[in-house]
């Protein structure tokens, strides 16, 4: 048996910093000192002793697993081209209305209490559905999307719009990737929805400027 890091979870190295995202407490955090060491440790297979390790239990994020360790940080290629090159999109008034059902129900599924679950909710919906090859259709519903996002009164906040649009492409058979980000000095996290060769919220240089720690 081993050990792996629990569902909703992630992490990565930036600014010399080992930094956590816990979805299911909705919490970011870091590992300093002997608690970052003894993580190390685990990684590589070596042994820390018993209060070490319930100590690293305790943080919440690691599980058994019946096979060997296997501890890896968040990697993922960020595309360099956003929206900005698809052909824009004009007034629709169905997204319009997609948009607006799709953006309260964000509102409510990134609470704190309830966004590990909505995203655990999201995978499984997610891994029902044969994915597609990328292409024009989602980046052209993403694009109507932003295009007619303005109506909505509702402040543009990164994490809202990634869960709505999410939302209204899932609903359509289509699944992208939901990245969060982080960066130091001072402390921002960031998310986005990309697919392998575009940024479909957001604009591809700031979601550059983050590095990746968790993808769904």
């Amino acid at each position: 048996m081993g050990w792996t890091l629990a569902p909703g979870t992630g992490f990565c190295e930036t600014a010399e910093e080992l930094i956590f995202l816990d979805l299911s407490r909705d919490k970011y955090f870091a590992l300093r000192g002997r608690d970052r060491a003894a993580f190390a440790r685990l990684r590589a297979g070596q042994a820390n002793d018993s209060d070490t390790m319930a100590r690293l239990v305790a943080t919440g994020l690691l599980q058994r697993t019946d096979k060997p360790t296997s501890i890896a940080s968040t990697v993922i290629d960020v595309p360099s081209r956003d929206l900005a090159a698809v052909p824009e999109e004009g007034f629709s008034l169905g997204m319009v209305i997609s948009s607006m059902l799709a953006v309260r129900w964000a509102r409510s599924a990134m609470r704190s209490e309830r966004i590990g679950r909505t995203l655990a909710d999201r995978r499984r919906h997610a891994a029902a559905i044969a994915r597609e090859p990328a292409g024009p259709a989602i980046e052209a519903l993403a694009a109507r999307y932003a295009a007619n996002r303005w109506i909505n009164p509702e402040p543009q906040r990164c994490l809202i719009d990634a869960l709505a649009l999410d939302h209204i492409l899932v609903a359509k058979g289509l699944v992208p990737t939901l990245v969060f980000g982080v960066r130091m000095a001072p402390f921002r996290a960031h998310c986005w929805l990309q697919t392998p060769s575009a940024i479909l919220t957001g604009t591809a240089a700031e979601a550059r400027n983050f590095t990746p720690i968790l993808v769904v």
